[in-house]
């Protein structure tokens, strides 16, 4: 009896720590990490303005941020079962790998973590902003992700609350420079993002009813929108940094080069679905890298 005891609590511990490391993977772990590059972009603008210095109060605030935003992305795939699986997606959720039951446990208990640790930080408020916003983008009746430009709305919000959470975590607000390379940085995510995240998925967005700009204007029409949004955000934030905010040079210089580069994987053929969302992906890690370091360096 003991023996059948101790494999059961066995199995139970192993099947646990699948459901963990598959809800991780569920939340994209690329993802997961440029947003904790957007809230310590916010807590150092912050800091500069303040001359404080990273505290306690800022890193379970990132804590509470990592659950807030895992939340927001396990409840996506768990919201976006029959549509990932008409794109072939082999996420956890959509290869069956991750039961929908399980992932929504976890959704709870994240949210829980993030309004808790949250407290801590002064967050809570924050925190409960961008559960609203995470729920709004996936789950009916809203479902912002049904539509293009509700989907970039509700982007814009969560980088704009992401950066906001790292400012106040350290006591502090924005600097005016601070506060235009976020604002610039948000519209990225849903006027550049937004619409390259759909171009390899339009099979399974029509599939499902999804009114994206894709499916309703055809893909090369996203594709030429996306390609000029970005130019047009690139080039405005360059001039923006010379002419008034040298500061924003270190993450508009790597901003302005990516826009260019994915414009230019806007052009190519059809078949490069995937292209413009890794041009948008690695200049946003970029830019914000590169905004992180000018703002170490000063």
């Amino acid at each position: 009896m003991h023996i059948h005891t101790s494999a059961v609590s066995d199995s139970s511990y192993h099947r646990f720590l699948r459901v963990l490391r598959d809800s991780f993977l569920e939340s994209r772990p690329v993802v997961q990490f440029v947003f904790a590059l957007r809230f310590l972009v916010g807590a150092l603008c912050a800091v500069r303005l303040s001359s404080g210095e990273i505290s306690f109060a800022a890193f379970t605030g990132m804590c509470a941020w990592v659950c807030a935003v895992m939340s927001a992305y396990v409840l996506n795939g768990a919201m976006d079962v029959t549509e990932d699986r008409a794109n072939g997606s082999r996420r956890p959720i959509a290869s069956g790998r991750l039961p929908v039951r399980s992932a929504l446990t976890v959704v709870r208990v994240l949210a829980g973590l993030s309004l808790l640790v949250g407290v801590l930080s002064g967050l809570w408020w924050l925190a409960i902003a961008f559960a609203v916003l995470g729920c709004a983008y996936s789950v009916p009746p809203v479902a912002a992700k049904r539509n293009s430009a509700t989907a970039g709305l509700v982007v814009i919000a969560m980088g704009l609350t992401t950066y906001l959470a790292g400012a106040v975590s350290t006591g502090g607000r924005l600097t005016a420079a601070g506060f235009l390379f976020c604002l610039v940085m948000s519209l990225w995510m849903g006027f550049v993002g937004a619409i390259t995240k759909d171009l390899s998925d339009v099979h399974g967005d029509a599939v499902s009813g999804r009114r994206t700009l894709a499916v309703v204007k055809g893909e090369r029409f996203a594709r030429f929108f996306a390609g000029a949004a970005a130019v047009a955000l690139g080039g405005g934030a360059m001039a923006a940094a010379v002419l008034l905010q040298p500061v924003l040079l270190g993450g508009t210089v790597p901003l302005a080069a990516g826009a260019v580069w994915l414009a230019v994987r806007c052009l190519r053929p059809a078949a490069d679905r995937r292209g413009p969302y890794r041009a948008f992906m690695v200049t946003q890690y970029a830019a914000n890298i590169g905004m992180l370091a000018g703002l170490l360096l000063l």
